[in-house]
């Protein structure tokens, strides 16, 4: 059988694979959002709440959930450009998947469906205009768009002059940008995802070299490579609209989207950029940690029991194959406790005692039929 990778980590790796198969609903994607410019080709971006890109987080089942519950766009995590190359395309029937297998190792690398096909974003790892190119016409059949990572601060990242390490780089990033345009098919969307320079003034001449190279949107990750969310630094939403003043592309701003209250917060205050009102406005939002706890976050009617939000996540998981390893470092996340979470997201109600013995029983998980039995999935 076939061993599917859990997250790149340059390029790849390892992991178990979860082969029991559980009957589970498909999924039909909520049509709450604005949507997309088919005339065009290309994504209409206004008031577009958006999955991000996170390594191990923003795989195909938590990809599936989001769009199911209104989601705009879905980033994929960042894959390398030399690891995405190395894979060979194979459509997987009895899962209903595609698949890009590593020809010498047969691990999955990626894995998307037809389900997400108009609303999946591929972002790319990559500091070589010849790479990007090459890897991004490998999978461009297989997704809405293509954003090149200029953000990530990790060190599988960096340590090979990708992610963050492309913000002192300008000449390489508008390489690559024009590269991407110029081959790429005119319907595939190219973007790029930034985090702010040191000065709001370098951060807007970024933008503006990003949106002359040929970028469609930029998003901006609201904080610098050097600031840490974890250390309780907050984004810098005081600066956002002098930078959607910079450019004439869509900005879609990124940071400390928490829960659905931070969401409408945002919208309430800022507003969105539409038909050229309001261009000092993102004209949509990203979310990361939020979507990763509950992919319900972007359900704009009524709230979806956070019960009944996991074990839809499991179900998608055993539908689409993905790999246990993976399925359970999510659930991890899902249950785990965090000071910046919402209160109400708590399974079973559990807390305390009750909910630290709980998330023991899910780090000891052996496989996905014990996962299902855990959390009450048939």
């Amino acid at each position: 059988q076939l061993e599917r990778a859990a997250a790149p980590r340059g390029r790849g790796q390892a992991s178990s694979r979860g082969a029991v198969r559980h009957r589970a609903p498909v999924l039909c994607v909520a049509r709450l959002q604005p949507t997309m410019d088919d005339a065009a080709g290309l994504p209409d971006y206004r008031g577009m709440e958006i999955l991000s890109p996170m390594v191990r987080g923003s795989c195909l089942p938590l990809r599936l959930c989001c769009l199911q519950y209104g989601a705009g766009l879905v980033y994929s995590g960042v894959t390398i450009d030399r690891s995405i190359l190395e894979c060979v395309r194979v459509e997987n029937a009895e899962f209903g998947c595609v698949d890009y297998i590593n020809r010498e190792e047969g691990k999955v690398i990626y894995s998307t469906c037809a389900q997400e096909r108009e609303r999946l974003i591929f972002q790319l790892g990559t500091c070589d205009a010849g790479l990007a190119t090459r890897a991004a016409l490998h999978v461009c059949r297989d997704v809405r768009g293509i954003d090149i990572n200029m953000g990530c601060t990790a060190p599988f990242s960096t340590s090979g002059g990708m992610g963050a390490e492309l913000l002192e780089k300008p000449e390489v990033v508008a390489d690559i940008l024009k590269s991407l345009r110029r081959e790429l098919p005119a319907e595939t969307a190219l973007s790029c995802k930034i985090r702010m320079l040191p000065t709001v003034a370098q951060t807007c001449d970024f933008m503006q070299l990003c949106e002359r190279s040929g970028a469609n949107a930029v998003a901006v990750h609201m904080r610098t490579p050097a600031e840490d969310r974890n250390k309780g630094q907050p984004a810098h939403w005081d600066a956002a609209a002098q930078l959607c003043s910079a450019v004439n592309i869509p900005v879609i701003a990124n940071g400390d989207f928490l829960s659905r209250s931070h969401i409408a917060e945002f919208w309430e205050r800022l507003g969105a950029s539409t038909c050229g009102e309001n261009a000092a406005a993102p004209a949509a939002l990203m979310v990361a940690r939020g979507a990763l706890w509950n992919p319900s976050i972007f359900s704009r009617q009524e709230q979806v029991p956070f019960d009944d939000v996991v074990r839809n996540y499991i179900r998608t998981a055993a539908r689409v194959n993905n790999i246990f390893f993976n399925t359970k470092w999510a659930l991890r996340e899902m249950v785990s406790q965090n000071e910046q979470k919402p209160a109400s997201l708590n399974f079973a109600g559990l807390q305390g005692a009750a909910l630290r013995r709980f998330r023991n029983k899910v780090d000891n998980l052996p496989n996905m039929s014990e996962c299902c039995k855990l959390f009450g999935v048939d």
